[in-house]
């Protein structure tokens, strides 16, 4: 009998789980702060951006560190156009008072410029080329040798987190499957799982 009640149970709470659904108030703050991401990405404000990532990737690197890293791109020779990015869609993960886990899917185009001259020659520009295509697996890179220019198409993903920990508010995080070590870091073993079966469908 206990055991019949406890199967009852879990299959309750995973049709709960699977059923959960964003309220409009949780679909508009969420989208609110994805349209301030968008628009911060594009014009490359670092500085601003990180107020809007998930706090606990922190703990990795510092707010300082990671806009070094971005500012230092140009002194290194790269020149970045983020073209598009278009969110396609909020998937819930998991819903709860202590913390919320939202899949949205985006479309994005890039360009990648090689300014420096050093860099313009066909051996660096072919090694990218490869880096960039295992990079992006799932889309389309291609690379204007003539003008040591590459064109990125593809779907990524975010991942927008209430947590408890750091108030009320949405961030976003990368869901990059390319780094496991950063996603367990960052995510419960079960969100993981679930955002993997939401990205292959």
């Amino acid at each position: 009998m206990i055991r019949i009640l406890l199967a009852v149970l879990i299959t309750c709470s995973s049709l709960s789980l699977s059923a959960q659904e964003l309220s409009t108030k949780e679909t508009k703050a969420i989208n609110k702060r994805l349209d301030t991401y968008v628009k911060l990405t594009k014009k490359e404000d670092y500085n601003a951006l990180m107020n809007l990532i998930y706090p606990k990737i922190f703990e990795v690197a510092s707010k300082e560190q990671m806009i070094e890293v971005f500012n230092s791109l140009e002194a290194q020779g790269f020149d970045m156009i983020f073209e598009e990015m278009k969110i396609t869609s909020l998937k819930p993960v998991s819903i709860s008072t202590s913390a919320s886990y939202v899949l949205c899917p985006y479309d994005m185009k890039m360009k990648v410029a090689l300014v420096n001259k050093e860099m313009q020659n066909p051996e660096v520009a072919n090694s990218m080329l490869e880096a960039f295509k295992m990079v992006y697996s799932t889309g389309t890179v291609s690379l204007d040798k003539e003008n040591y220019t590459f064109q990125i198409e593809g779907k990524k993903y975010l991942i927008a987190i209430q947590n408890s920990d750091y108030g009320k508010d949405w961030y976003f995080a990368e869901f990059d499957q390319s780094n496991p070590m950063l996603l367990n870091m960052m995510f419960p073993e079960e969100v993981i799982k679930k955002t993997k079966e939401l990205v292959k469908d």
